[in-house]
């Protein structure tokens, strides 16, 4: 009876559907990125596929981790405790190579730590998986990601305690050949549990994916948009008797404030004063409107 596995009562749970369905979600959002976010590196496609959530105890978890990896720690504010994210030492030397124009292939990873353009090469990829998984997260619950810490092994992280169920996201990453390589979050199932309502929420991600380039294209185009923007100097006020008299000639007095609105459509933008510059007419503004950005 070697599959028989210890349960403790009131600390071992069973696998939460919700909560992991909820992740599946974000998964399927995240290969999407991940390939975006890989293929300009390598100058080939790669192929990535999430595997099914999973839930361990840390301590089982640990077990299946090199000697040498690369361990990444960021709080996921509002999310308690910290999340993980795991990218194997052999798999950071394959982009290396793959970005300097080699084949990517695999290699034995013997060394007990990373070059500087390793480090480099680590520090830029994890942070742009984490700010992919930021935006993949924003359509289910909004977190902002901190980096507490890198470590290379598993004996220095403290996510979680042993006994503690975790919940496992990986990604394998093939890279142009057979050779697979893992990517994994690794969450505390206790810092999901405050928002497992809503990861049992569906959401319709054709209608909510955020295009990084659609985005960059239609603010360059927005930035050249024109509005009109106008001064009124003066409101005079007539009755009509006077307004039916009036002839070629007639002067209306009219008292000119020293601080005048300035409007962009029809909304006050900003407020100023009335001056020259170089010979001509000018508009000096002295206060943004309240909500002005």
């Amino acid at each position: 009876m070697n599959d028989v596995v210890a349960y403790k009562f009131g600390q071992s749970e069973p696998q939460p559907p919700v909560v992991l369905s909820g992740m599946d979600r974000i998964g399927e959002r995240m290969v999407r990125r991940i390939r975006v976010l890989l293929e300009p590196m390598l100058g080939v496609k790669p192929q990535v596929s999430c595997e099914q959530v999973s839930v361990f105890r840390f301590s089982d978890w640990s077990l299946f981790v090199p000697d040498f990896v690369s361990l990444s720690m960021y709080r996921l504010h509002p999310l308690k405790g910290a999340a993980l994210l795991r990218i194997d030492a052999d798999m950071i030397a394959s982009l290396v190579d793959s970005f300097y124009g080699g084949t990517g292939a695999r290699m034995p990873f013997n060394r007990k730590e990373f070059t500087p353009t390793e480090e480099r090469m680590l520090g830029k990829f994890t942070g742009s998986l984490v700010e992919k998984l930021v935006e993949s997260w924003a359509e289910t619950h909004a977190v902002d990601a901190t980096l507490i810490g890198r470590e290379t092994s598993i004996n220095y992280v403290t996510v979680a305690g042993d006994d503690e169920q975790v919940v496992v996201q990986r990604f394998d990453v093939t890279l142009g050949r057979e050779d697979v390589w893992p990517i994994e979050f690794v969450y505390p199932l206790a810092a999901l549990r405050g928002i497992e309502s809503l990861m049992g929420t569906k959401v319709h991600d054709e209608l909510r994916i955020s295009d990084p380039a659609w985005r960059e294209r239609l603010g360059r185009q927005v930035s050249h948009v024109s509005f009109p923007a106008r001064s009124i100097l003066a409101r005079p006020s007539l009755s009509l008797s006077q307004l039916m008299q009036l002839e070629p000639g007639d002067v209306i007095p009219v008292q000119i404030n020293r601080s005048l609105p300035l409007l962009v459509g029809n909304k006050v933008f900003a407020h100023g004063t009335i001056g020259e510059k170089e010979g001509r007419a000018a508009f000096m503004i002295e206060k943004l409107a309240e909500g002005t950005e």
